[in-house]
């Protein structure tokens, strides 16, 4: 066990969740969010304000890493946690004591509805007063079941508590629902129509019905302030000590036949396959997600099995990882076709996103450098866990739409505690493709969130418990 001896800015995210009775931590992956809340917990346990805590977190987040951190630190072990998940979890909930309980987003369905057979909601037997999302950008679309399952408990917790590294990955919109599970429309309004009126103007977009929301003059400055005392927000990176973190292009350059291939798509909207089948796609968004393909090799084809089109970027995969000299590298895909071509053409590499009960195992495996290549989906990979402990590279199969995935994912490995100097991010374009397209979309969504985090930086408070 460690003893924890938190930084700064730490301290003042303690203070900050116990003087603040509905509070967003935006700390950036890699900060130690978990041992702050965890040790916020012990604090009001051992003053008697708390009966218990309910945490929502991703699948990986809740099996592995809130288990694991509240065994890892020498002030935390008194306290204990269940997992409700899997087939037993009503079990679990009927005999546990745990102070700490962990559901994950899907699991809200079956917690807080009534069940058509016992007549039962397990929510009842709950008995918390404190609520945690873990990782809240889960929660930003106001339309989805996991938000509607939440948002029907919100009034039973004295304490509502959100953290995430990624808030608006793709702008502020994102912020409503987030900015409800805290305060529930005080600050932000209680219906996202409201709050897009109010804030934001509809204009047209090509090849959409609904047309694009984009922010009114001065609504960011007036979101802002609204939200500042519901949020601490810090990056922290310059007060301790974080690898330097070394980002590379690996360019590949589709060879004649592929390029013909892409260029007629791009042109046409078509795709002649050797097989002479036909790839027509229905709009612009799924030309895109064609071209794409295109670029990583191959592209899906009715069946939805992967046509192959062309090798050099799995070559060229396979070339920077031979180069590593067996230094551990997590490798990122977003296509199952490409995950099966890289498992082929990898064959040591182990998948995280297939694990399954065997995660912490593989996890273990791949900190002690016993796995040379870990291959992850960042959708699965892309919050909480720690693979920090041998690895020093990062490897994109291609570039992400995905903002929240792009940060998310690399900060499993560029985080506080990886012993490298230095952390490489190598991301595989394909020249003068949807790649550097993507490339740059994804810094433009990025300049967005980092205007959003600086705006909402506070000063620490003094400790008084809410």
């Amino acid at each position: 066990m460690k003893t924890f001896v938190p930084h700064d800015y730490q301290i003042d995210g303690i203070q900050f969740l116990l003087t603040t009775a509905h509070a967003g931590l935006v700390w950036k992956p890699g900060l130690g969010k978990t041992v702050s809340v965890l040790t916020m917990l012990k604090i009001l346990k051992d003053k008697g304000m708390m009966k218990r805590a309910l945490i929502v977190a991703p699948r990986q987040v809740a099996q592995n890493v809130w288990p694991d951190e509240i065994r890892k630190w020498a002030h935390t072990p008194h306290m204990t946690l269940d997992v409700l998940h899997g087939k037993n979890k009503d079990d679990i909930l009927a005999r546990s004591k745990a102070d700490i309980l962990v559901v994950t987003p899907e699991g809200l369905d079956w917690l807080v509805n009534t069940n058509k057979i016992t007549h039962v909601r397990p929510f009842d037997k709950v008995g918390a007063n404190i609520l945690i999302v873990d990782e809240s950008s889960y929660f930003r679309h106001g339309t989805s079941l996991r938000f509607k399952n939440l948002r029907s408990v919100l009034h039973e917790f004295q304490r509502r508590i959100i953290l995430t590294g990624t808030p608006a990955p793709r702008g502020y919109e994102d912020l409503f629902t987030q900015a409800y599970i805290l305060d529930m429309g005080g600050a932000l309004g209680r219906y996202i129509t409201h709050y897009r009126m109010q804030y934001f103007v509809n204009v047209a977009k090509p090849g959409s019905t609904y047309g694009e929301w984009v922010l009114r003059a001065g609504a960011a400055e007036e979101i802002n302030r609204r939200l500042q005392p519901l949020i601490l927000h810090s990056d922290a990176f310059g007060k301790f000590h974080m690898p330097d973190l070394v980002k590379q292009t690996v360019t590949v350059t589709l060879p004649p036949a592929a390029r013909k291939h892409y260029d007629e798509f791009e042109k046409h909207f078509y795709l002649a396959l050797e097989s002479g089948e036909e790839i027509s796609p229905p709009n612009a968004a799924a030309k895109g997600n064609k071209l794409r393909q295109i670029a990583n090799g191959f592209a899906y084809d009715a069946n939805h099995k992967g046509a192959l089109i062309h090798t050099e970027k799995i070559e060229r995969l396979a070339q920077l990882v031979n180069d590593l000299q067996g230094e551990p590298a997590l490798v990122l895909y977003e296509y199952n076709a490409d995950k099966e071509r890289i498992l082929h053409a990898l064959p040591a590499a182990v998948c995280l996103t297939d694990a399954g009960n065997d995660t912490g195992r593989v996890i273990s495996e791949f900190n002690a450098g016993n796995i040379p290549v870990l291959l992850a989906h960042p959708a699965s990979a892309g919050h909480g866990l720690n693979l920090q402990g041998a690895a020093m590279h990062v490897i994109w199969y291609g570039p992400s739409w995905n903002l929240e995935w792009d940060e998310q994912a690399t900060a499993r490995v560029w985080r506080q505690g990886n012993p490298a100097r230095q952390v490489f991010v190598h991301t595989l374009i394909a020249r003068n493709t949807m790649d550097e397209r993507v490339a740059a979309v994804l810094h433009s969504k990025d300049r967005t969130q980092k205007a959003l985090l600086e705006a909402l930086k506070r000063k620490p408070q003094a400790l008084v418990v809410a």
